[in-house]
């Protein structure tokens, strides 16, 4: 009973709104801008400038309930703060900069539109993070689940746009940040009831990393700036063999990954240990670390050190002659093949 009163609450305030009192309310809450939006939310179409010799980019991402998150778990403003973050990291992987967002939402009847205020709160926390306006979309009920997909414009210098192609024989292959964090963290969410042999505080550490991703702007913005030939790159959405993979095939070459040299964070390394988990499978197969997996020639290593001296970039391996395979190096220096080349997918 209790159940169906908050949902037909949460459907009278809607109705009572409307779809444009819905949206008018959202717009005013909505701080973030971009300079390169001339027309935003309350037109047919948003307009918008790109500046200077700039290729336009554009990303899409779709986030359903039940397959990409529970609301059992995740707040409203941590899902917002994700949804704009997973499709940021997709310019990221270009070299790019975002520049503005548009949102479609199916609304379901049992959200209440405090939890729609504080998912737009999350929406425009991100928004300010990463210099981006939300300059339009659509809102639609939806019969059951809540289900919202994000579309993100950037821009890039046309002689610094990253693709999966261009990797070479030879060249080194590095990744920001941490691995496997995520994928430990979601692992937690899944078995909330089990008495974990951990830490507090890296429990929350590996949940946040889930539930809250960083996407690696910055780093993006360094090597798109720097002179550093970057011959390939990608963000670890789907798991670091699955992702490295796409560029093999896009490159036409192989990989060797060097097992000693996977970045894991300190929290990560005593939770897997202290719980006998699998951190090889985690590390190398676990999805939605958003980190960017890139490649360079040998030469430029040096180059690319000394400009993340403050930053964590991993040497993980190096780009092979043999296409379409992934081999990794053990400890006592065996190549061993890779047979499953695949992370996460949907179908």
């Amino acid at each position: 009973m209790f159940r169906n009163h908050r949902t037909q609450q949460a459907m009278n305030d809607l109705k009572k709104l409307g779809e444009f009192g819905f949206i008018g309310n959202i717009q005013k809450q909505l701080k973030a801008r971009s300079p390169h939006v001339l027309t935003g939310i309350g037109d047919d179409c948003a307009v918008l400038s790109p500046s200077g010799k700039k290729q336009l980019i554009v990303t899409t991402d779709a986030l359903i309930e039940g397959v990409h998150f529970d609301l059992a778990w995740t707040s409203p403003s941590a899902l917002g703060e994700k949804a704009i973050a997973v499709n940021v990291s997709d310019i990221s992987a270009m070299g790019g900069e975002p520049t503005a967002a548009l949102i479609s939402l199916g609304i379901p009847a049992k959200l209440p539109l405090k939890f729609l205020q504080q998912f737009y709160k999350g929406i425009d926390s991100a928004c300010k993070q990463y210099n981006i306006e939300l300059c339009g979309g659509d809102t639609v009920a939806s019969k059951k689940d809540l289900f919202i997909n994000i579309v993100l414009l950037g821009q890039t210098n046309a002689s610094r746009t990253f693709y999966r192609t261009g990797a070479q024989t030879g060249d080194l292959i590095y990744v920001t940040g941490t691995l496997g964090d995520s994928a430990l963290g979601l692992k937690l969410l899944k078995s909330r009831r089990k008495k974990w042999n951990a830490k507090e505080s890296d429990l929350k550490f590996l949940i946040k990393k889930h539930l809250q991703p960083t996407a690696r702007l910055k780093e993006s913005r360094v090597l798109a700036l720097s002179a550093l030939k970057i011959t390939a790159m990608i963000d670890v959405s789907d798991g670091l063999v699955q992702d490295l993979h796409h560029i093999c095939q896009s490159s036409k070459v192989g990989a060797v990954l060097n097992l000693q040299s996977l970045p894991r964070s300190k929290a990560f390394q005593r939770v897997s240990s202290f719980n006998k988990l699998n951190a090889n499978e985690l590390a190398f197969h676990g999805g939605e670390d958003y980190e960017l997996v890139f490649t360079l020639p040998p030469q430029d290593a040096k180059k690319m050190e000394k400009l993340f001296q403050k930053s964590q970039i991993s040497l993980i391996g190096e780009i092979l002659p043999t296409p379409d395979s992934i081999f990794i190096k053990e400890a006592d220096g065996k190549l061993k093949p890779v047979k499953k080349l695949q992370g996460y997918q949907h179908f």
